[in-house]
């Protein structure tokens, strides 16, 4: 534990305790000094010389403590790390059935919490799921004395997750146990409308494109609304995702874009954008541009057998969908045994213990004033 302050620069104000002493000695020389007749036949050599003395020693040393005390209040102390024992700590994941999550801890002493926003009590109200178990999780570690351990009570499906394997600063006790039973959901189907726009039949690649799309599979976890026509069709207002055939972009296409459409025209090797599709020797088939909030996807042309021989490819309609989707978010949930975090390695920034104690300090100066008061009114003479 270290003494720490907060204002460093009031340490200044102990500048203040040369008043005390130059108060003591104004007052030591109000004292009038009176010759005798006979001393003036003495020589000078062996007249009594004057020494520096204070009166009321005991008022000085305490007005003296009493500025340092306020001085010591201006720079704010602190006390840096933890004054207390070593604890056990558990943090207990909402939605966990508590009595059998006590059946597994048999430390009676130990300090229980909920692992959600704020590390209520276990005794108060079972709050509601609401930040990422991963973050809460790093944030309660890096907030404990590191003498302190640690358990962690999970479901065994645990979700609020992130990209990132969960690393913290000290060995956990990983304790698992099963989810509550839950009625099972059917999966539905995610609707998505795909506006198929071209100049005339006879567009290259139209046919290829065609193909493609009809054989994505209609009992997929994407169910497609294909809306065929020509490039004079407007875009219907709930349009996901746009092909764009033959001539370039309209203004009005591109506008819809900025705004967040995701459209794919084709186009030379000379396009912009990142590259998210290259074939066997590396080439590249298709990037990503970002136009504001949407992105263009460009997929080399032209789109014929010989220059472009994937299209007889059997992966292509698969390939096709994926560059029409856009990204899967990263997993946000997983069986608890395979995210069980790990003790970094490295140090771990965490948050430095500190107890302040200017309210102490308040009170000790109170104490001190009223002291130094009490030696300054009596009068008690010799």
């Amino acid at each position: 534990m270290n003494l720490a302050f907060l204002l460093p620069w009031g340490l200044i104000a102990l500048g203040g305790l040369l008043v005390p002493l130059l108060i003591h000695l104004v007052r030591q020389s109000d004292n009038t000094i009176i010759d005798f007749p006979a001393l003036r036949w003495l020589r000078e050599s062996v007249r009594p010389r004057r020494r520096l003395r204070f009166e009321d020693r005991w008022l000085l040393l305490v007005r003296l403590l009493l500025v340092g005390l306020v001085a010591l209040l201006v720079a704010m102390p602190v006390l840096e790390g933890s004054w207390r024992g070593t604890r056990h700590r558990i943090a207990v994941v909402p939605g966990v059935d508590i009595d059998a999550a006590r059946q597994k801890i048999s430390d009676t002493t130990a300090e229980w919490h909920w692992l959600a926003a704020g590390f209520p009590a276990i005794d108060e109200a079972e709050p509601r799921r609401g930040l990422a178990l991963s973050s809460l999780l790093r944030e309660f570690d890096a907030s404990l004395p590191s003498d302190d351990s640690l358990s962690v009570i999970v479901p065994d499906q645990v979700r609020g997750l992130d990209a990132e394997r969960i690393l913290v600063g000290r060995a956990i006790e990983w304790i698992v146990l099963p989810s509550p039973p839950q009625s099972a959901v059917p999966d539905t189907p995610v609707e998505r409308r795909l506006a198929l726009r071209h100049s005339s039949a006879q567009d290259e690649g139209l046919g290829y494109l065609r193909a493609a799309v009809a054989a994505w599979d209609p009992v997929a976890a994407t169910h497609w609304i294909v809306d065929d026509q020509p490039s004079t069709a407007g875009l219907p207002a709930k349009t996901d995702v746009l092909i764009w055939l033959g001539s370039p972009l309209p203004d009005e296409i591109e506008t819809w874009v900025h705004k967040g459409g995701r459209a794919l025209v084709i186009d030379d090797a000379s396009a912009e954008g990142a590259v998210i599709w290259r074939d066997d020797q590396g080439a590249t088939l298709a990037r990503d541009e970002m136009l504001g909030n949407g992105h263009l996807i460009h997929l080399r042309g032209p789109l014929t057998a010989a220059d472009f021989p994937i299209l007889l490819d059997a992966e292509f309609p698969a390939r096709l969908e994926q560059l029409l989707n856009p990204p899967l978010p990263a997993p946000s949930s997983a069986h608890a045994d395979e995210i069980q975090p790990r003790q970094s390695t490295d140090p771990l920034p965490r948050f430095v213990q500190r107890t302040e104690l200017v309210a102490w300090l308040g009170l000790l100066i109170c104490l001190i004033f009223l002291i130094e008061r009490w030696l300054a009114t009596r009068r008690i003479r010799p």
